[in-house]
């Protein structure tokens, strides 16, 4: 009976100090961003007056690793990370692509990896940097994880992923502002911690042009969303009272005004729209919706049967005026997103 009572409890609480240790540990070593920060650049870009009209591409590279064979676990899926093999492909596909994004002004992705279980522990972020010379670069972390323990059969691992933007000119800094992030202690520990990075410029006449580079939370009813976007809010309508020009792409995981598709089911990702005049009247949102940026990730695509999205676009103050904005239709063979660019010119007083 002792040796009984003996197993009973070792089967019980060896489990439950595995997770308690596991827990001390990614408290320990939780990444902690300050509020606002310095980002260490790259200074590549040219020392020259920023032009008035502007190239800029947005595109969420989902770590090279949500190519078109892909589905994905959290989204409905089964699928953790693609084959190595599947993994090279995509890397080589982006890396491609952004080739020739080579001559935009600025180019702002998401998702990039630097040390990752799910990209085979490769540095995206420089094998990037190193399809564009002569640009300048920063990165901001928003997932720093030492585990995440999901799924249990083949957990997720490490992820160390963020934000990158590339700039033919050279930027005076670059800065990362925290947002409310994905979740609280200890879902927290295994979730992003969002923020959007700032890279600003002389403009002339004392103002400067702001570009924004965000990605907002996925996966919740809208709370964090809406905390988010009310930071955003306040940063953008201080910087165009300082009669700034602002610029700001990414992927927003909510649909742009007035765009309704015609979803199966509930999808806590996209199911809310933007306010037409965030952050305030006069604002501008620019997007294409003749083709999708975003597709789901229960079902490897599948044209014409996976449902897909337009999450991925800009929003411009008021003193810059939209000339053309286009996604780029790759098929979803690279990337659950597709690039997108735009045109714009600053409207000088």
């Amino acid at each position: 009976m002792k040796k009984i009572v003996k197993w009973v409890l070792i089967i019980v609480f060896v489990p439950i100090l595995g997770i308690v240790v596991l827990l001390a540990y990614l408290t320990l070593t939780d990444y902690r961003p300050a509020l606002v920060e310095a980002i260490r650049m790259q200074e590549n870009g040219l020392l020259l007056p920023i032009p008035d009209t502007l190239q800029f591409v947005t595109w969420n590279i989902g770590y090279c690793g949500l190519g078109k064979e892909q589905d994905f676990f959290f989204d409905g899926g089964k699928g953790v990370r693609p084959s190595k093999i599947e993994y090279q492909k995509y890397l080589d596909g982006v890396l491609n692509t952004l080739s020739g994004f080579n001559g935009f002004d600025f180019i702002l992705l998401q998702e990039v990896d630097r040390n990752s279980k799910r990209s085979y522990f490769q540095d995206q972020y420089y094998m990037i940097a190193s399809q564009l010379p002569g640009y300048a670069y920063a990165f901001a972390y928003n997932y720093k994880s030492k585990f995440i323990p999901q799924p249990l059969s083949n957990p997720y691992g490490k992820a160390e992923a963020g934000l990158m933007t590339l700039s033919l000119f050279q930027p005076s800094s670059a800065v990362r502002y925290a947002l409310a992030p994905d979740a609280s202690w200890p879902m927290g520990l295994f979730m992003l911690k969002r923020c959007f990075m700032v890279f600003r410029y002389p403009a002339g006449d004392g103002k400067e042009l702001v570009v924004v580079n965000q990605h907002l939370s996925a996966y919740d009813d809208g709370t964090v969303k809406k905390q988010q976007m009310d930071t955003l809010r306040k940063f953008l309508l201080n910087e165009y009272a300082r009669g700034n020009y602002v610029v700001v792409g990414g992927d927003w995981n909510q649909f742009p005004p007035d765009y309704h598709p015609d979803l199966t089911g509930a999808d806590g990702v996209v199911s809310i729209n933007v306010e037409k005049d965030f952050p305030e009247a006069g604002w501008t949102w620019v997007y294409d919706i003749s083709n999708p940026t975003n597709r789901k990730l229960n079902i490897p695509y599948i044209p014409g049967k996976t449902e897909t999205v337009v999450i991925d676009y800009f929003l411009v103050s008021p003193n810059i005026i939209p000339i053309s904005v286009e996604v780029i239709d790759l098929g979803f063979t690279h990337s659950d997103h597709q690039p997108v660019k735009a045109k714009f010119a600053l409207k000088r007083s």
